[in-house]
């Protein structure tokens, strides 16, 4: 069996940047009480990039053309997801956090500690961590 080059696994964690794009919050009877695209707004991919030269494409003369591009070299992606009482309604109680793909399919969940928000200023910041490849301890 062939087994997947570092290349390779970079390859699936762009894909995973590029099409996993929203996050749902849910209360312990699965109902959902928030939901946003991973956009920058109110959650974004946080884990650090590395910097590759790539060939781009040739110029008239067949040399190659190279520049400078963001690659999913970290093996532990990370979303970052801050919302407050006022993005949900109150009092609302959330407890689990999935991210969806384009297609809205779960591509993730992670259960954690309830929290409730009672007031607008209620603040809560969570951050998935989706290691590519998996280490087993």
């Amino acid at each position: 069996m062939a087994e997947i080059q570092s290349n390779g696994y970079i390859s699936i964690r762009e894909h995973i940047v590029k099409n996993w794009n929203k996050i749902v919050l849910l209360d312990a009877s699965n109902k959902q009480i928030f939901s946003t695209t991973i956009d920058g707004t109110k959650a974004r991919w946080a884990h650090t990039r590395s910097k590759e030269e790539r060939v781009t494409g040739v110029n008239d003369f067949g040399e190659p053309i190279t520049e400078q591009v963001e690659v999913e070299s970290n093996p532990v992606l990370e979303i970052s997801l801050k919302i407050t009482g006022a993005n949900v309604s109150i009092p609302s109680t959330v407890q689990k956090i999935q991210v969806l793909d384009t297609q809205n399919r779960i591509m993730t969940e992670e259960t954690f500690t309830p929290f409730t928000f009672k007031t607008a200023q209620d603040e809560l910041t969570l951050n998935v961590k989706i290691q590519v490849p998996q280490q087993t301890a």
